[in-house]
């Protein structure tokens, strides 16, 4: 069978690479004998030798080596994109088999590729990946990479993934952290199927094989650099789907209320760094205020799980208020749209805004109504539900179509930069998906027009909300006059 290889799309010319005799519609077969799978790869293979000798297939099916003195820049091509490996299990509580019909294609990818869990952070099962991509990551060096354990007890670990072949989760762990692989691991807890003794049984196992250890039988391997839990998430387009119990305020209280004190304890056995990190959903959902700052990783490990965003808001928002940019709201009205978990935290911070500033500025949740009411997070929020919730306030305060100077939506709702799955190809070969588009499509310019008045995306913080305010031609601050670097998050 023929070697697969990466194929190079472009050349730069007078560039090694072309002085060498490469040109686009060759096929890199190897690099220094050893196979190229993927751009990752040749990232790496790449950068091991000054001199590295490459072997090709031209067009023509010929094959030739040639030989590159690497400057330290590259070598001057470009090569295809990869096709993104897709997730073949069926986790009980996957989003991707829970969302409504009608989006675009792009949305109901499941990826399960350790490549996205390496430059990403997208979390994979490791189901799909057999020994020889084991082997791959170690030889590689991706590390650190982020793993959903879900549980160790493998017969738990088996109903949660749905696939009976892929209970032993600890036996891919060891083997990667044996070979010097740090994981960052995370596990989605479910009412009755791995809470209680299977999720401290999780907890005890993956704590023994934590990072940094100086004795014992992990001592100067790779570790377990972190372990999240977050409460299931569901929706209600769960047909034909199992039935399995949501996570109500009175469980998240509980869980909070058992694992707080655990979350200190073993950060103080471990020098004082947080290991074991509660996702901010257990707070919100439970209507309680998230811990202070010394609760989370000095590196907020685990902040695009939804592991510390809200405390991480609330630091910036104090910063904030200390510094002489928060006059530039000065008698503005704002209206601004999240979702129910977090509107009561923005409200709060707004409110020290208008205090300070002299300012009208409020949060509004609004409702999911895509996904189902039990969807509380701003980033599934769709461009019609927020325009309902527009709507809505907008006649609740008479009707008046410059109710507000400028309406702000949350920049998580939005595609607002390319996504780190554009950097592989999809098997449907659709389009990349426009900027500022909601998940229904919908654009910023389209609501925009809409309700009539601009609106601007939130940007993480207050102080990045107002240079989005400050920055859109649709919407001047008005005698900001604010010294440069006066706000520094």
């Amino acid at each position: 069978m023929a070697k697969k290889g990466v194929l190079i799309i472009s050349v730069e010319p007078d560039s090694l690479a072309w002085e060498a005799g490469l040109r686009a519609g060759d096929t890199l077969l190897e690099i220094n004998g050893e196979p190229v799978l993927d751009q990752l790869s040749y990232q790496f293979l790449i950068s091991q030798r000054d001199e590295t000798e490459l072997h090709v297939r031209r067009p023509d099916q010929t094959e030739a080596t040639v030989r590159v003195v690497n400057g330290g820049d590259g070598i001057g091509v470009d090569l295809a994109q990869d096709q993104v490996k897709i997730c073949k299990q069926n986790c009980i509580f996957c989003f991707v088999l829970q969302m409504p019909k009608g989006f675009r294609k792009s949305l109901y990818l499941k990826d399960e590729d350790i490549r996205l869990s390496f430059l990403y952070g997208h979390f994979s099962t490791l189901s799909s990946s057999d020994d020889a991509e084991l082997d791959r990551i170690v030889r590689e060096r991706l590390s650190p990479i982020h793993v959903s354990v879900h549980a160790t007890d493998p017969a738990v670990r088996v109903r949660v993934v749905g696939n009976p072949r892929e209970g032993d989760i600890l036996r891919k762990i060891d083997r990667l952290l044996e070979g010097g692989v740090d994981i960052h691991t995370q596990a989605v807890v479910v009412p009755g199927v791995n809470d209680g003794e299977v999720w401290a049984r999780t907890v005890r196992e993956l704590w023994a094989r934590r990072a940094f250890q100086t004795e014992g039988p992990w001592a100067g391997k790779g570790g377990v650099l972190s372990l999240s839990c977050v409460p299931v998430g569901l929706t209600s387009h769960r047909a034909g789907l199992p039935e399995i119990p949501d996570v109500d305020p009175a469980f998240a209280a509980a869980w909070a209320k058992r694992w707080v004190p655990e979350v200190r304890r073993l950060a103080k056995e471990n020098a004082g760094e947080p290991w074991l990190l509660l996702a901010d959903e257990w707070f919100t959902r439970a209507g309680l205020d998230v811990p202070g700052r010394a609760f989370y990783s000095q590196s907020w490990a685990q902040l695009e799980n939804g592991v510390g965003l809200v405390r991480k808001f609330l630091e910036h928002t104090r910063r904030f208020l200390r510094g002489p940019r928060v006059h530039g709201f000065r008698g503005r009205r704002i209206l601004a749209l999240t979702g129910s978990s977090f509107a009561p935290v923005l409200n709060r911070s707004l409110a020290q805004v208008n205090r300070v500033a002299g300012s009208e500025l409020r949060a509004v949740a609004a409702a999911n109504n895509a996904f189902g009411s039990s969807v509380t997070v701003a980033g599934l929020l769709c461009g019609r539900d927020l325009a309902y919730a527009a709507h809505a306030d907008r006649q609740a305060h008479g009707g008046d179509p410059r109710w507000v100077d400028a309406v702000v939506v949350p920049s998580a709702a939005l595609r607002v930069r390319t996504g780190p799955t554009d950097q592989y190809a999809l098997d449907d070969g659709s389009e990349p998906t426009p900027a500022n588009q909601f998940l229904d499509d919908m654009t910023l310019a389209d609501l925009e027009r809409e309700l009539g008045v601009p609106v601007i995306p939130s940007g993480a913080h207050l102080g990045q909300m107002l240079d989005h305010l400050a920055h859109s031609e649709r919407f001047h601050l008005q005698g900001m006059n604010l010294p440069q670097g006066a706000y520094n998050p």
